[in-house]
């Protein structure tokens, strides 16, 4: 019974979001845009899980040096988090959800199943693309610095979302109803980002130890090295009341 309720269900959620393409008209996306899809996914999701994992561990991320390109800057500012976790976290699920649908995204496959598959990653490349626009607005105009690795997620997330746009592979009305769940669901998660209160902050100086010179060493000698022994202080003088006569 649970598994007839599902598959009337599935079969029938296209239609409930006015689908422009029935199940019986619907042609899937060809093999080469279909997994061209898949290796960008897949790009994505190990760039997002590599930061995900060591934002989860604290650690740096490799091959960022200082200057504009400062990983670090970024991932500790405070638009690097939502909801006191790492945005790689959800970014990472997103990504995972989105290759999981492009996996079962096979022609062969029932019609219904196609379109709940293609209706998932319309959601889901939309919202990618959405993201991007917002984080790498913030690292441009806010922190003002950059992450590679950010910035090749974020690219990857665009790279979906003008896919999705240039197919519609479910015509263009039901791909710009989806749209607006897209756009709600980036909303929450900037107003999360917003209205959280912005984490204290700290300024790390280092200052250069200056050099002590030996002043009794003449110029252009080297002192004779110190012993690591203490110095003993000297003994202490005794003074005794003059004696009456």
């Amino acid at each position: 019974m649970a598994g007839t309720s599902f598959e009337t269900i599935w079969a029938h959620w296209p239609r409930s979001l006015g689908f422009s393409r029935t199940a019986g008209s619907f042609a899937a996306p060809s093999h080469l845009f279909t997994w061209t899809l898949r290796i960008v996914c897949s790009l994505a999701l190990c760039i997002t899980g590599y930061l995900a994992f060591t934002a989860l561990r604290m650690e740096d991320v490799a091959g960022c040096s200082g200057g504009f390109w400062d990983c670090s800057h970024v991932l500790h500012s405070r638009w690097s988090k939502v909801w006191a976790l790492p945005v790689s976290v959800p970014a990472f699920a997103l990504y995972a959800v989105l290759l999981a649908a492009l996996a079962v995204c096979r022609q062969s496959g029932p019609r219904s199943r196609l379109l709940f598959a293609w209706g998932t990653i319309t959601v889901g490349a939309i919202a990618a693309g959405v993201a991007a626009f917002w984080f790498a607005g913030l690292q441009i105009f806010s922190v003002r610095h950059l992450c590679p690795y950010c910035m090749a997620a974020h690219a990857c997330g665009l790279a979906l979302f003008l896919a999705i746009l240039w197919k519609t592979p479910l015509g263009a009305r039901t791909t710009a109803k989806l749209s607006g769940v897209s756009i709600l669901g980036v909303s929450t998660l900037v107003a999360a980002q917003v209205f959280s209160a912005a984490p204290p902050t700290y300024k790390i100086e280092h200052f250069p130890t200056p050099a002590v010179k030996n002043a009794s060493a003449p110029a252009g000698t080297n002192s004779a090295p110190k012993s690591n022994r203490p110095e003993k202080s000297p003994a202490p003088e005794v003074f005794e009341p003059p004696s009456g006569g």
